[in-house]
């Protein structure tokens, strides 16, 4: 066979093989509705608007705070909606600012969606209604979308503790240095996003610091907006 015949074939091969790979390409999106739109996979249960096995019968109770414009707020803002919700305070040099990063990141893939997102302070102390304002200014939230609440600490941590079950309380081992010269303990609370549905029932949490993990609540809070309309 001469140099010419070897590259025909070769060629010929090469066509052969992508023809095959785009066939069976087609043949595995037909079978998922979901493959052409990367968007709308993996939204975790068939239907995204139950919860999470592990997660079946809590709900974020009744409760009344003050928001980030010093206007009183209470559960029924979570009602009819889908809520990215977190739990988080304006000094905390911890898991905060890449809590905080994670839901930017959210509000800009869920524009044009009708999920919103709510966090809300363990630290009442600190985090008043001014301060919360200015941390959301300075992290380019969309206040349309996105509200920030404080409140008694006793309310907060009874959301947190008694009705979610996550784990909030001072950590005395490790002090934040304060804007002054001054300190305070941290404050140990949830390190993962809450999917939140309509009825104030927790659907699923979400680590934030695992991208897989923060694909899928991408996914699953796109895929539970599109439920409700």
């Amino acid at each position: 066979m001469s140099k010419g015949e070897k590259i025909l074939v070769l060629v010929v091969g090469l066509i052969f093989l992508g023809l095959v790979s785009t066939l069976a390409a087609m043949v595995l999106q037909r079978g998922n509705p979901n493959a052409a739109n990367p968007s709308l996979a993996d939204t975790g249960p068939s239907d995204p608007l139950q919860p999470d096995e592990m997660l079946v019968g809590y709900v974020v109770p009744q409760f009344q705070l003050t928001d980030h414009d010093g206007r009183p707020v209470d559960h029924t803002i979570l009602e009819g909606r889908v809520t990215i919700l977190a739990f988080m305070f304006t000094n905390c040099p911890f898991a905060c600012p890449g809590m905080t990063g994670q839901m930017l990141t959210l509000q800009s893939a869920l524009a044009g969606t009708g999920v919103r997102f709510l966090s809300v302070s363990v630290d009442p102390d600190n985090d008043t209604p001014e301060v919360l304002r200015a941390y959301g200014e300075r992290n380019g939230v969309d206040f349309a979308r996105w509200r920030y609440l404080t409140g008694p600490a006793e309310v907060t941590r009874s959301i947190v503790r008694d009705s979610l079950n996550f784990h909030v309380g001072v950590d005395e081992s490790r002090s934040i240095e304060l804007p002054g010269g001054q300190s305070m303990d941290n404050i140990h609370h949830p390190s993962h996003l809450i999917l939140v549905g309509p009825d104030r029932h927790l659907l699923g949490i979400y680590l934030y610091s695992d991208a897989q993990a923060m694909a899928a609540l991408r996914s699953r809070a796109f895929a539970a907006d599109r439920a409700l309309r």
